[in-house]
């Protein structure tokens, strides 16, 4: 409800310009997340983002069967009565850091995961923003809105049929368009 209000709001600003400015807005629109799905980049992105995701899972899982190698030697030294009061402490305090260091390790993956993600994507979306940019110039378009949120959900209710750019952009990005649409 609160993005249709934000459109709504954006719509009605972009009328007043209009009637005030006596400014022609032509209003246009795509589906930005159905262009990104249909992008070789954005698939070649998923593909190396999915084997860093694996090799820091890796790492990860290393670390955390060391450490319950450690613990299972813990338990079993504890149960034989081979550890000293002052052994069992020492050996607690490494298993503390263990457990520690793979929390930290697993959060700081993920942080990795999220900044290579980040790094990754940037340049498919500037080339998906200069497509729009051309696409948008050449049709005479003031604004191109994207259909839908990240979340699916539409934000465009109502648009005549020859003011959705996608398939024009798809064709700037060079993405053959599927048939069915």
């Amino acid at each position: 409800m609160r993005n249709f209000t934000t459109v709504m709001a954006c719509l009605a600003c972009m009328l007043i310009m209009n009637i005030s400015y006596g400014q022609d807005v032509k209003v246009g629109y795509t589906n930005a997340e159905l262009l990104l799905a249909y992008m070789p980049e954005a698939k070649s992105m998923e593909q190396s983002l999915q084997s860093f995701q694996k090799k820091l899972a890796e790492k990860l899982k290393a670390k955390d069967d060391y450490m319950k190698g450690k613990y299972t030697e813990y338990l079993k030294l504890k149960e034989s009565g081979g550890l000293s009061g002052e052994e069992g402490k020492r050996r607690e305090n490494e298993l503390m850091q263990l457990d520690s260091e793979v929390k930290k390790f697993a959060q700081e993956s993920e942080q990795q995961l999220m900044i290579k993600r980040q790094e990754l994507l940037e340049p498919i979306l500037n080339k998906l923003q200069n497509a729009i940019d051309k696409v948008a110039e050449e049709n005479g378009f003031t604004y191109i809105m994207n259909q839908t949120t990240s979340a699916g959900v539409s934000t465009i209710l109502y648009g005549p049929e020859e003011h959705d750019m996608t398939e024009k952009i798809m064709k700037e990005l060079g993405i053959q368009i599927p048939s069915g649409n």
